[in-house]
This record gives C-alpha cells, sequence and structure tokens, in this order.
C-alpha cells in the first residue's frame, strides 16, 4: 500500500511537470503571438516581441519630401523618434491622420522607430504554417516585409525585415539630396 499524499507532495509533482520545457512541435502549434491593428482599410499584425509601447499619436512634425515610409517624427520619453506610415510601402492609399491615431513603438532591442496605426484590435496567436502568400498583384516596396496572410485577411508582418529596412534607411539621409535647395 502507497502512503496517501499530502497536499505538498502533489504541488511538487505538478511544478516539476509545468517546469519542463516544451517541446518543439508544441511550441510550433502555438504559433507566434502578434498584435493586429488597422491602418486604412487593411489589416496587420506584428510580432509582440519586437514593440516597446503603443502610444496616442500626440505631436508629428511632417518631413516633407522623406522617403517612404517615413512620413515624420515625434517625441516620445524624451526622445525623437522617426514615424513611418505602411500605407506608403505597402500600396495602400495614404490619407489623413485620424485624430485617434495610435503610435507602435518598434525596435529588436531598443524602440528605433513608431508605426501608425488606426485601431488596436488586441492580441492573437498565429500559426506561420497557416499563412497564405500575398496575391502577386499587390505591390510591396519592401520584399520580405509581408510573411503572409491569415484566413481573415491579416497581413503578417515581418518586423525583422521592417526594422533592417530602416536600418539601413537611417544610414541615409532622411530627405534626398536633390530635394535639398540650400538658403
Amino acid at each position: 500500500m502507497t502512503a496517501p499524499r499530502t497536499p505538498q507532495d502533489v504541488l511538487e509533482s505538478r511544478a516539476r511537470h509545468l517546469a519542463q520545457p516544451l517541446q518543439r512541435n508544441t511550441a510550433a502549434r502555438l504559433g507566434v503571438e502578434m498584435l493586429v491593428f488597422s491602418v486604412g482599410r487593411e489589416r496587420y499584425a506584428v510580432e509582440s516581441r519586437f514593440i516597446f509601447a503603443v502610444v496616442q499619436l500626440a505631436d508629428l512634425v511632417p518631413l516633407p519630401g522623406a522617403l517612404a515610409p517615413v512620413v515624420g517624427v515625434t517625441r516620445w520619453r524624451g526622445d525623437v523618434l522617426t514615424v513611418l506610415d505602411l500605407r506608403r510601402v505597402v500600396g495602400g492609399l495614404p490619407g489623413a491622420l485620424d485624430d485617434l491615431g495610435r503610435v507602435i513603438i518598434m525596435g529588436e532591442s531598443a524602440p528605433d522607430f513608431g508605426v501608425l496605426a488606426d485601431i488596436l484590435d488586441g492580441l492573437v496567436i498565429v500559426d506561420p504554417a497557416t499563412l497564405h502568400p500575398l496575391r502577386r498583384d499587390r505591390m510591396v516596396e519592401i520584399p520580405g516585409l509581408i510573411r503572409g496572410v491569415t484566413s481573415d485577411a491579416v497581413h503578417a508582418l515581418d518586423a525583422a525585415v521592417l526594422i533592417a529596412h530602416q536600418s539601413r534607411a537611417s544610414q541615409e539621409p532622411i530627405i534626398p539630396p536633390s530635394t535639398f535647395v540650400p538658403q
């Protein structure tokens, strides 16, 4: 006969079971946590691990002639942050900024830039294996930016591609030399 198990024994057994690492197939089955947001009539998702904050768009200083997708700069926590409008690189129609707009602060190890968003839809788990390819007629100026489209028409963005693109772009002048006229 086995001795009756105490509540402490049961809790320790459960803790040992929960402390086991996830198997690779379990992690793949869970998918990737992504923030879904809308810009204009399109819905996008970006991995939550690249997001530092989401803030209300307060002050946006436009940069006329800036290279797409840069639309301006704003202040965030005492720093100047470049703001991007994805519509300028994914074939959407650029429009007026909504008073209720948000800025999704993104980066890899530190906040690098902000992305404009009209509406935040929340966090979802996306299985990359279930993404559908992007339509061939869809123009995207940054190769590899859109990983695929979910069954409910959310464009899954590759944040690493966007961060790398902006990192390279930050080495170049924001305003092309041909548009700069010295005073």
